[in-house]
């Protein structure tokens, strides 16, 4: 048996027979070949997402960047060495391989915060004078200084110098990035259809960058982009472009020079880049000479005040697994907002507290946060029980508490300024069934399954209401036993004669419904809330299995976010884990808002859920979020309708 052996990056001692390094996740080559090329990293943070480019590269050819409009980011300049010099003659061109540990140096991220939230963008350094370039949307909207994280890991504060939004390019000036070592140079050549180019770009709120072979397929293309007209664009495919990569550099992988800049991207493989030749070579070079004073405090509070971010969620019980995803998504929130909360003076903690899913677990918790000073903010709970006690508690106090995904329609208070919500209250949940049964399916009468609990009645309650508005009869109401017996059910609902069923139950006994219906042969329209988006429906594909709708909040987890979710917390999330993110970063955001203005300083309970209530046009992954100023529901909250066919669910 062969023994263990060392990492040749790390030094840490690993299996012989390991892949990769357990510590730093560098790939273990066998004796005598090469050592692969690393970039200079914190492995703790960013080593999983460094495998993920590294897999795809390998195997795929095109791999991950960041694109689309919504994340962007701000910059400073000043006098230095000329940006549009020619290639360094030490460095060969990218197209062996051997150049692109240099480009992945000079390529940086952006993150902006401003009235419109938080977006996160690319931009390349140019010169040794500490300048980047970036998309002009990037930092569009921007308020003060932007954060620039370099390819070491390091953050540093950066001011916009220049910015043409017509043309869509800007420039940032970072002191403490002056003498860079490894900068990238503008080209003044043109590009033609058939050229090899590298597109770059950073995973979602992750300074990892990736290199990705793509061709250029038109130039001088004219289109518009989200609302803005594009003249002279260049097409490229091959490089998926996704969220974050708008600002980073198009190379030429024979000259090794940027020909563009990345400004939009598409879900297929093809995406869009501004030439730098021409006009915006020289508006570049002449906001590079033009000296600034620098505004920007370079370094971040060195006096930090620790302060308590809480979860209270059930960690336990049936809702164990759900409640906990919550709270790792409010975890990883706070962590790719570390940086920032440590520049403007905080050092927050994440404490969960498990509330088993019920209102007595969740009054306690909340009776021992109230008091606590350290606390700045509460995402809570899984249940709309629990969640409304907890936000009973918190009233006196005012300690500021956002619900990720508790849909009772009492849950918000008038006057409780305290509370907010991201997901649409549950009424609308059931008024979106009745509207798409009769405007869509052309239903005439609907007969309502209950399972007798009191949230079934509730939810029944809520669907007759929301039908006599839409003009949908209700044929009457059926209560379902605990066991139930396929041709009984079959007989009582075909003596109703209706054309389509609402359920309101719970999940098992939903299916169970579905089931025997079906099996008894019929096939009438069955509607729902969530409950009936059930696993087993999946393996459920035999015919006659379809016309089968529920409602609900959201149209599904974000790819990429589960690939960030897995690198950074290395476990799967169980489709919780965003609304969990969600919440947390709002209160987060304000935190850093706040502390822009007030370095370390705890704000007043009051003032700072004022400051959370005011979250307009926030992009969330799991929904865009405006709060109300008046009740904290989310404005911009969605209800989604789906169908399962054939043991798949098809948005309708």
């Amino acid at each position: 048996m062969t023994g263990p052996t060392r990492c040749p990056y790390c030094g840490t001692e690993v299996s012989a027979s390991a892949n990769y390094c357990d510590r730093c996740g560098t790939p273990l080559r066998p004796s005598g070949a090469p050592t692969p090329l690393r970039r200079r990293e914190r492995p703790g943070r960013r080593v999983a997402v460094w495998l993920f480019v590294v897999v795809l590269l390998t195997f795929f050819g095109s791999g991950v960047l960041g694109g689309f409009r919504l994340h962007s980011g701000r910059w400073p300049w000043s006098a230095a060495v000329p940006a549009l010099a020619g290639p360094d003659p030490t460095e060969p061109p990218s197209g062996n391989g051997e150049g692109e540990g240099r480009y992945l140096r000079a390529v940086v991220s952006i993150q902006v915060r401003g009235d419109r939230g938080s977006r996160v963008g690319t931009g390349f350094i140019i010169d040794t004078g500490g300048h980047i370039v970036t998309s002009a949307h990037v930092i569009e909207g921007h308020k003060g200084c932007v954060t620039v994280i370099d390819d070491n890991g390091t953050t540093h504060q950066g001011m916009v110098v220049g910015h043409d939004q017509n043309r869509d390019v800007a420039l940032i000036y970072v002191p403490t990035l002056t003498k860079w070592p490894q900068v990238l140079t503008l080209s003044s050549g043109t590009l033609a259809p058939g050229d090899p180019v590298y597109a770059w770009g950073s995973l979602e709120r992750s300074p990892n960058h990736a290199p990705v072979p793509a061709e250029v397929r038109q130039v001088g293309l004219s289109q518009r982009i989200d609302g803005r007209y594009y003249a002279d664009l260049v097409e490229f495919r091959g490089a998926s472009v996704m969220h974050g990569a708008s600002g980073g550099p198009l190379v030429h992988r024979e000259t090794g020079e940027v020909v563009g800049i990345v400004t939009a991207g598409s879900d297929s493989a093809i995406a869009y880049a501004i030439p730098v030749a021409g006009e915006v070579s020289r508006l570049i070079k002449a906001w590079a000479e033009e000296p600034v004073a620098f505004q920007c405090a370079p370094n971040p509070a060195k006096v930090r005040t620790p302060v308590v971010l809480a979860t209270v969620t059930p960690l336990s019980g049936p809702h164990g697994v759900w409640g906990s995803d919550l709270a790792s998504g409010a975890e990883l929130a706070l962590r790719d907002l570390e940086a920032d909360l440590l520049r403007v003076g905080y050092q927050v903690s994440l404490v969960r507290y498990d509330d088993q899913g019920t209102p007595e677990a969740a009054a306690e918790h909340a009776r021992r946060l109230a008091y606590d000073q350290e606390v700045i903010g509460v995402v809570g709970s899984f249940t709309s029980p629990a969640s409304a006690s907890l936000a009973e508690g918190l009233l006196e106090s005012g300690l500021v508490l956002v619900v990720p995904n508790a849909g009772a329609e009492d849950l918000m208070q008038p006057g409780w300024l305290h509370v907010n919500r991201l997901i649409a209250p549950q009424v609308r949940l059931e008024a979106a069934a009745a509207a798409y049964a009769r405007g869509r399916l052309g239903v005439e009468s609907v007969l309502m399954l209950l399972d007798g609990s009191a949230e079934s009645e509730r939810r029944a309650a809520a669907f007759e209401t929301a039908a006599e508005i839409v003009a949908l009869p209700v044929a009457g109401r059926i209560v379902l036993p605990a066991r139930i017996e396929g041709s009984a059910l079959a007989a009582a609902v075909r003596a109703y004669v209706p054309d389509a069923i609402y359920y309101a139950g719970n999940s098992q006994l939903g299916y169970q419904a579905a089931a025997a219906l079906r099996q008894q042969g019929l096939t009438l329209p069955i509607i729902g809330g969530s409950e009936l988006y059930n696993p087993a429906f999946e393996s459920t594909a035999g015919r006659g299995w379809r016309d089968i709708y529920f409602t609900h909040y959201t149209r599904g987890t974000d790819a990429r976010f589960i690939r960030h979710f897995e690198a950074i917390l290395g476990k799967p999330t169980r489709g919780y884990g965003t609304f969990g993110y969600d919440a947390a970063r709002v209160i987060l955001e304000a935190l850093i808002r706040y502390g822009e203005e007030n370095p370390g300083k705890i704000p007043d309970r009051e003032e700072f859920a004022a400051l959370v209530r005011s979250t307009r046009g926030h992009k969330g992954w799991s929904t865009t979020i405006s709060f109300d100023p008046n009740t904290g529901e989310n404005q911009a909250a969605q209800v989604y309708l789906f169908q399962w066919v054939d043991g798949r669910i098809e948005l309708q």
